[in-house]
């Protein structure tokens, strides 16, 4: 594995690992406190995990072209506890695809919906996958700290207290 590869899986096992520990914090909360918001957040606590998982999916999906379908229904609105195996199956299988990311040769065509297209190298897709990842994971820890709910650490430092045996000196 080169420079590159072994950066890009760093930065997707740390965004695996932030969204995993926000689940397992929110997973016990209350529906009340699930359905909390504040203003300038993307929505519920509830609705914004979900949204993080969902555009994981489709980063996938734009990477490898290999749809991960889910086992139950978005429209259901199934649990946090049921929705957090397929974050994990999700977020893991961004990592086994991190190679490709550091592909200088590929590119990713998306079309949107309107049949317009955009060209991109995979890279861009791990900016997005981590910038998206920060931003809604504030979104709820700032509702979290509103609430008067101490949120879990997902920063940087608290990544790396917990693999200090992989990245410390």
């Amino acid at each position: 594995m080169n420079q590159a590869e072994s950066t890009a899986v760093e930065f997707l096992a740390y965004n695996r690992w932030a969204n995993l520990k926000l689940f397992d914090a929110c997973c016990n909360l209350p529906p009340d406190v699930l359905a909390s918001t504040a203003p300038g957040c993307y929505g519920s606590i509830y609705d914004t995990l979900a949204h993080i998982v969902r555009g994981e999916r489709r980063y996938y999906w734009l990477l490898t072209g290999e749809e991960l379908a889910p086992p139950f229904s978005w429209e259901a609105q199934p649990p946090l506890e049921e929705i957090r195996p397929y974050a994990e199956r999700v977020s893991s299988a961004l990592l086994e695809a991190a190679g490709q990311l550091c592909d200088p040769e590929r590119e990713v065509v998306e079309i949107g919906e309107h049949g317009e297209e955009w060209h991109y190298r995979p890279l861009a897709l791990l900016i997005q996958t981590i910038n998206h990842g920060i931003e809604h994971r504030t979104n709820i820890t700032t509702i979290l700290s509103q609430l008067g709910i101490e949120a879990p650490a997902v920063d940087g430092w608290a990544y790396l207290d917990e693999n200090m045996d992989r990245l410390g000196v």
